[in-house]
């Protein structure tokens, strides 16, 4: 059986056991001389040679490869290069870049067709000139009007593709239009072995591409429209397909559809949002991998999974090779989820601005807002003035540390306070803006909290003077 090598920060570095038979040395065995067992000698070999050589790998049972969207954006501005270089650094075998081009001809990495969403500029990248773009400077995270700005400028492809010489590979993502021109900066720098093109594109075209270098990698996206891609090749074939499903009776993600994918490459499944993977997304995976990455692995026989939550999927993974628990909630930890608040009712468990709930995610036909974010259940439509009543239960005496999972797009987002047991209640609590209503961040809260064993009741009350906008998944209690 093959052992899945683990993808943890420094795994660029990781030594293999080479055996080397020329330096061997003479035995006498009894009176005749005799070929000694062979030496076994460390040496280093380059993080790409094993990760091309995987991804060319899709025997059953071959190990799933982890594909970093827009690079690690939890770090760093999306499509980065300090986002290139942390997906890389934690674990990520492939980075997935989006690739647009500049009026005077430069690729860029850029999702959008425009600068406005991920800079402090406004226009089309088409229309800009590589100067104009690299004066200006990229947002936080997923960006936004009102995310912070940052140091870092748009890389060009050449400059990503620098950051990840000899230590990933990366998929070359919206940039099916500027193919040749790819092809011709990868091929210059001897990186054909690094980058994996991908389109939707009719098989001619593709074929046409594939068929000018063998070492051409590539990945083809089988969606509703094309579903009968999947072994339509007749010359070279697409080392990888990528399955876009937004329901489980879609002809693409079908049994004997996913066998023929799988027969023919690696299959490759996005887990970021609904849509992409009919239901089985990133957060609901957090919730319980039973709701996301397990059934596309074991049930849809995914072997390249991207996600927006690579430090998780690889932990996971890595804990299922070996056949260990992996704890959803860290381990001396209580959680106590948004969506189970008190059932004392209006004015009693909670109070509420409105009677309906917005939401409609669950407990419907209480107040309290409840949204459903991606797979991930979380108390929102937040408003001044609003509070509701929980209940914790520690599992012994000691201080807490108290942090809410939240999620805003907005500065400020939010402002909050807690107060337990009927005591005074805590200093105010900012939300910092996480750049996006799907981005959630742990943040501390409360500072700590002394707690006895048992159960206690905790009350969140929003600023009744505080703009509000924000999303909350749960409360997290850690031992201090």
């Amino acid at each position: 059986m093959r052992t899945r090598w683990k993808s943890l920060a420094g795994v660029a570095a990781a030594a293999v056991l080479t055996v080397t038979a020329a330096a061997v040395p003479l035995l006498v065995e009894h009176g005749r001389t005799a070929t000694a067992a062979p030496v076994a000698s460390h040496r280093a070999a380059p993080a790409i040679d094993r990760i091309h050589a995987s991804y060319l790998d899709h025997r059953p049972g071959a190990p799933v490869m982890v594909v970093a969207h827009r690079g690690y954006w939890r770090g760093a501005p999306e499509n980065s290069l300090r986002a290139v270089d942390l997906a890389v650094d934690k674990g990520a075998e492939v980075v997935e870049i989006d690739v647009q081009r500049s009026k005077d001809g430069q690729l860029v990495l850029m999702h959008d067709d425009t600068v406005n969403r991920t800079t402090d500029g406004t226009g089309r990248v088409a229309d800009l000139t590589l100067d104009q773009i690299k004066a200006l400077r990229l947002r936080s995270g997923l960006g936004g009007a009102q995310a912070a700005l940052t140091d870092d400028r748009v890389p060009t492809l050449a400059e990503a593709l620098a950051a990840v010489k000899g230590r990933a590979m990366v998929n070359l993502d919206k940039g099916w239009a500027f193919r040749d021109q790819e092809y011709d900066l990868l091929a210059g720098l001897g990186m054909l072995d690094h980058a994996i093109f991908k389109s939707s594109a009719p098989v001619p075209e593709v074929q046409a591409f594939l068929d000018k270098d063998r070492r051409i990698l590539y990945s083809h996206v089988v969606d509703d429209a094309n579903a009968a891609g999947v072994g339509a090749f007749t010359g070279r074939k697409p080392q990888s397909y990528e399955l876009i499903f937004d329901r489980l009776t879609d002809p693409q993600i079908q049994p004997a559809a996913t066998a023929k994918a799988a027969a023919l490459g690696r299959v490759w499944i996005n887990t970021m949002w609904y849509g992409l993977a009919a239901g089985y997304t990133d957060e609901a995976s957090l919730v319980d991998p039973a709701r996301g990455w397990a059934p596309v692995t074991d049930r849809h026989g995914a072997s390249m999974i991207q996600t927006d939550n690579q430090e998780q999927l690889l932990n996971w993974l890595e804990a299922r090779r070996r056949h260990a628990p992996w704890p959803v909630v860290p381990a001396g930890a209580v959680r106590v989820q948004a969506e189970d608040y008190s059932f004392g009712g209006k004015d009693a468990g909670y109070h509420d601005t409105e009677d309906d709930n917005k939401g409609g995610a669950a407990r419907k036909y209480e107040g309290v807002d409840l949204c459903d974010q991606a797979g991930a259940l979380v108390m929102c439509w937040i408003r001044a003035g609003e509070w509701v009543r929980y209940e914790v239960t520690v599992p012994r005496t000691d201080d807490y540390r108290v942090s809410a999972r939240v999620s805003s797009p907005y500065s400020p987002a939010g402002k909050f306070t807690l107060s337990f047991d009927g005591r005074p209640a805590t200093a105010p609590s900012d939300v910092r803006n996480t750049t996006s209503h799907d981005a959630f961040e742990l943040q501390a809260v409360a500072g700590k909290q002394r707690l006895t064993r048992g159960t206690h009741e905790f009350v969140v009350r929003m600023d009744d003077a505080a703009y509000q906008n924000f999303n909350i998944d749960y409360f997290q209690f850690d031992r201090v």
